[in-house]
């Protein structure tokens, strides 16, 4: 008889950052949702010298916001950030997505 080890799913939606602001008046504007992905195989004979697998999620995320005319710059933040990450016994794909957010005032 064969084992086989399923796919693992695992989300986290939580603070990823220590910054908090209450939001109870109009004093920003939401720019825009993204989504960045990474897929790497687990089996890399060397890892020295590269980003992890959310590092790349991240900059995917932020190029795609780039290429949508918004960057994180200023006065502007990611909000409601939260990271997938899928694995299986060759492959690991990590998700971030989050909005983000320009203050006004």
């Amino acid at each position: 008889m064969a084992s086989c080890k399923s796919t693992y799913y695992k989300l986290d939606y939580s603070q990823v950052n220590q910054t908090q602001v209450v939001l109870s008046e109009g004093n920003f504007t939401v720019l825009g949702s993204f989504t960045g992905s990474a897929t790497e195989n687990k089996m890399k004979v060397s890892i020295k010298n590269m980003e992890g697998i959310l590092a790349i999620a991240k900059a995917n995320l932020l190029a795609k916001a780039k290429s949508a005319g918004v960057e994180l710059k200023g006065s502007r933040a990611l909000i409601n950030v939260s990271t997938d990450m899928i694995e299986n016994n060759k492959m690991v794909t990590v998700t971030i997505s989050a909005e983000i957010i320009e203050f006004t005032k």
